[in-house]
């Protein structure tokens, strides 16, 4: 996944490498070109601002997101949501800090303030959290001074202030918002779902069921995931599941989600995780055929070259003609690949013998025998080797410079596969050849 940044009139394409969420706040962590980290900043879910870093200072609140907070790797379709389309700008760091530091009494500014503190001395956020709450309790607003203390006691756990006051008498019959629950860390898992569903919290939903599902696998977690994702775009969804299974490849294992993956898979995708050797979920046959059917020749052939042994496997309980289908799919693939001989003796390892084979074996001799180029190309047109059948043409044209059959055949194949200049030359040649022979 890609994202773009702007500082002033130059724009930066970055590489997604992941997002992540802790309290209030979601971080795209990208790279540049050279590898550089930046972060791209929001605060429930509303961008800030952009920081490129060297390297991450110790109990910053970055440093601890990144080690308390719950990460998903891109491409996911929470990141989709926050990144889909946009550019974003790049706020000098001393404009931000003045328009943060004009909003003094807003307990949101010190809080996004506190997200910066790679570049702020925590000293000076800490300050900013007790005048705030200082000024809310000379001006009697006691539930905004308790609120302030309990983002300064989830910003800095440590700190005496904020613990001598919220365990005397003046706050002890104060509830916590549910919402500012967030913000105390480390949380329970569980409890966070109970708050995200409570507060309709869709995108960190999202986070927070792929987290699990990674953890450990529930049908329960995994209908969550579902329920974020169904509203985005087929290829968004097919990027997160096939995400989510190269983190973690035992989950196709998983009936629900093998199904829900592969509904949307793109063929390459369905055919490669069908034929996994430890694949253990039945399959249509009409399905696997379609899906092989839609690939072009060259993953038809990567295919037969790689899971040889596979196919015969998963086909073992298809009907006579759905083995057929397939076979010839990957014999007409495979054939201007790879030797007869190789092909037929794979034929033989089915359980059955197949209508076409006898063609192969006339090919097989065919081959051998330059009188007979004609016959050949004709087998070759009956498996779609049009440049095989070309070949065969071209030689019998050398033989038998006469034959116009033979040319009429070659200029149409010519003009079939697109060799225009070619098939051109071939009919300038009859012509000449005719007006000499008469």
């Amino acid at each position: 996944m890609k994202c773009t940044i702007q500082t002033q009139n130059k724009q930066a394409t970055l590489t997604v490498k992941q997002l992540i969420l802790f309290q209030q706040c979601q971080l795209i962590h990208a790279e540049g070109r050279s590898g550089q980290d930046y972060y791209l900043i929001f605060h429930d879910k509303r961008y800030v601002n952009t920081i490129k870093v060297k390297q991450l200072k110790q109990d910053t609140f970055i440093h601890q997101a990144t080690e308390q907070g719950l990460i998903v790797t891109a491409p996911h379709h929470a990141i989709y949501t926050l990144i889909n389309q946009q550019i974003f700008t790049c706020i000098p760091l001393k404009r931000m800090l003045a328009n943060i530091n004009s909003k003094q009494k807003s307990i949101e500014s010190i809080i996004i303030l506190s997200y910066f503190d790679q570049f702020i001395a925590k000293e000076k956020i800490i300050t900013r959290f007790i005048k705030a709450y200082q000024e809310y309790r000379r001006n009697g607003q006691l539930k905004h001074a308790h609120h302030v203390l309990l983002m300064l006691q989830s910003y800095d756990p440590e700190n005496q202030f904020a613990h001598d006051i919220l365990t005397s008498l003046t706050f002890q019959g104060y509830q916590v918002d549910k919402h500012l629950t967030l913000a105390f860390n480390p949380l329970q898992l569980d409890l966070l779902e109970h708050i995200y569903l409570e507060t309709e919290s869709e995108l960190e939903l999202s986070i927070l069921s792929t987290v699990q599902l990674l953890n450990h696998y529930s049908e329960h977690h995994f209908q969550l995931l579902q329920q974020t994702l169904n509203d985005y775009p087929i290829d968004i969804q097919r990027k997160t599941l096939r995400q989510l299974i190269k983190q973690k490849p035992s989950l196709i294992k998983q009936q629900s989600f093998a199904n829900a993956f592969l509904n949307i898979a793109s063929a390459k995708q369905y055919i490669t995780i069908i034929l996994q050797k430890d694949y253990p979920h039945p399959i249509k046959a009409t399905t696997f055929t379609e899906q092989l059917e839609r690939l072009d020749k060259s993953n038809l052939r990567d295919v037969f070259l790689k899971k040889q042994n596979s196919i015969i496997a998963r086909t073992k309980n298809f009907s006579q003609l759905e083995k057929e289908k397939i076979a010839r799919l990957l014999v007409e693939a495979t054939l201007p690949f790879l030797s007869l001989d190789d092909i037929l003796i794979w034929l033989e390892d089915f359980d059955q013998s197949f209508s076409f084979q006898p063609q192969l074996l006339s090919m097989k001799k065919l081959v051998q025998n330059p009188d007979q180029q004609e016959q050949l190309a004709d087998l070759y047109l009956k498996f779609n080797y049009l440049d095989g059948a070309i070949e065969c043409l071209k030689w019998e044209v050398e033989l038998d410079p006469t034959n116009e059959a033979i040319y009429k055949k070659l200029i149409k194949l010519l003009k079939e596969s697109n060799q225009h200049e070619e098939a051109d030359a071939f009919q300038e040649q009859w012509i000449q050849q005719t007006k000499y022979s008469k």
